[in-house]
């Protein structure tokens, strides 16, 4: 009885030869710079290693920057009609918290029609009413600094400042720190904290 082999068997067969035989000439080639590496003292091996550490930093650098870029701020949670250009022009001009109370007396707008307005006046290169910063108060004793930084490490954000403040008829500082004081007492706000905003 005549055996038969199909092409595809042989062809089968002669991959798998050049397989081992790749993998064995890989094989003998880390023997030879292991060899080389302890006749010479280390030396030869140094170049090949830093290679290695060089691809191996990159790799890390590569995804340090990848996962920066994911945890990027979500615009999209900005309210209608305010751009991220218009925030970031707003903020980087100088503007604090009170400057906004000021202008919103000003053009008779609220909060985010301030901000919105004024960013795109400094995009603009428009002149606004007053200079970045003017209205910012003295700074804040200590027991002032913990109650303010106790009223937002509950949670609570610009939106409940505002509340607030149209309830006790206060303005935005006093309202900060009275609100953080009543916190610090063990008392309850009228007001609950929304978490974060980027207003």
């Amino acid at each position: 009885m005549t055996r038969t082999t199909s092409s595809t068997s042989t062809t089968r067969t002669t991959r798998v030869r050049l397989l081992s035989i790749g993998v064995a000439a890989t094989g003998l080639c880390a023997v030879g710079t292991g060899l080389a590496f302890a006749a010479g003292g280390g030396a030869t091996l140094a170049s090949p290693t830093r290679a290695v550490e060089d691809v191996a930093r990159d790799r890390v650098d590569a995804a340090a920057a990848a996962e920066d870029a994911a945890v990027a701020t979500d615009w999209s949670a900005l309210p209608e009609g305010y751009t991220q250009e218009q925030y970031e022009a707003f903020w980087g001009a100088g503007f604090v918290p009170e400057d906004v109370t000021a202008l919103e007396d000003l053009w008779s707008l609220d909060t985010t029609e301030v901000k919105a307005r004024a960013g795109q006046l400094v995009l603009d290169g428009a002149a606004l009413p007053f200079e970045p910063g003017t209205h910012a108060t003295a700074p804040l004793g200590a027991d002032e600094t913990a109650a303010i930084d106790a009223f937002f490490a509950a949670g609570y954000q610009w939106p409940e400042v505002e509340e607030l403040a149209a309830l006790w008829q206060t303005d935005t500082l006093e309202t900060k720190t009275r609100a953080g004081q009543a916190l610090l007492d063990g008392q309850t706000l009228p007001v609950a904290p929304s978490g974060a905003d980027l207003g």
